[in-house]
């Protein structure tokens, strides 16, 4: 049986990640990965990629390497633009953008885009290829849907059908998160450094309970908890969270069970914080859940997609 070598990678606004991968059968082995700067500091894409992945060309030769994430926007190396929902492997295969730069053959990844069940456009780049991950080795029905969230500094809210993503809703929760304790009263005293618990489950707790609560009329209460000492400066940014996370949740649940989309549990899909908050959010809430750790899922959704191209190519 033949070993197949690629590259796989999530290059986002923030940071890289590379991963030297190894295909033999079915299976498929990470056996290095390396790490860089993200795309908003990058000021030569050619440079930064083969800085990176450089060694293993040296060792192993011209490899097909793919990537996700801004690296295929507008602002990345080449835009590779946004394929419409519903999507899958399938769906986006001789939609890749393809070039070849020192004999490697560089293949980015759409985006995905829709209008949302709000009615509203969205798009997505990069945790898409997670989902299609989770997809392709789920054993799903062609009419099952699953409501999937991917915590973030975006979060992303995805309807998944059979082996398709059918659309998505954003929630900007650690974006506005950032921006209120930079630039607003609320972030007045507050000290970022460390984690609440108590704080963060009395701000989600306090949209929970209450329906009539909107977002707008919970926010003032960071900075009116500390100014009267039921907080304090370091538990300020917890509570704001957890108000953040709350509504979050609690808008994204009332959406989406008024449309017949919770018959399944929500699929938590991340790791660290941020995912962890969610998962037990969502129990808080009274949802039921299931709660994916693996941070092999988009490895494994490019692996797909790759494999794929290459079929594509060959007919």
């Amino acid at each position: 049986m033949t070993t197949d070598m690629f590259i796989t990678g999530e290059w986002g606004s923030v940071a890289m990640r590379l991963h030297l991968c190894a295909r033999t059968g079915d299976r498929i082995a990470t056996i290095d990965t390396v790490r860089g700067g993200g795309v908003r500091d990058c000021t030569d894409f050619e440079a930064a990629f083969f800085a990176a992945a450089g060694p293993w060309f040296q060792t192993y030769g011209p490899l097909p390497v793919i990537l996700a994430g801004m690296i295929g926007s507008n602002i990345g190396w080449r835009d590779s633009g946004y394929a419409p929902c519903p999507a899958g492997t399938a769906e986006l295969t001789g939609q890749l953008t393809s070039f070849t730069v020192r004999g490697v053959t560089i293949n980015l990844s759409p985006g995905l885009k829709c209008r949302n069940m709000f009615g509203l456009p969205d798009v997505v780049r990069g945790e898409e290829m997670q989902v299609f991950g989770w997809l392709n080795a789920s054993p799903c029905e062609d009419d099952e849907r699953r409501l999937v969230c991917l915590p973030g500094r975006h979060v992303k809210w995805m309807v998944t059908r059979g082996q398709q993503i059918v659309s998505f809703f954003t929630g900007m929760n650690g974006e506005m998160e950032d921006i209120l304790l930079a630039h607003s009263l609320l972030g007045r005293g507050v000290v970022r450094e460390g984690f609440s618990q108590p704080d963060f489950d009395a701000g989600l707790t306090a949209v929970r309970d209450d329906a009539t609560l909107s977002l707008g009329h919970a926010l003032f209460a960071t900075r009116s908890r500390l100014v009267l000492g039921d907080h304090d400066a370091g538990g300020a940014a917890s509570f704001l969270s957890g108000l953040l996370v709350g509504a979050d949740i609690r808008d994204a649940l009332n959406a989406c069970r008024s449309r017949g989309l919770l018959e399944s549990p929500v699929v938590v899909m991340g790791a660290g914080q941020a995912a962890t908050l969610y998962a037990d959010g969502l129990a808080a809430f009274g949802q039921t859940m299931t709660a994916i750790s693996d941070d092999t899922l988009a490895i494994h959704g490019l692996a797909a997609l790759l494999e794929r191209q290459t079929a594509f190519h060959r007919m």
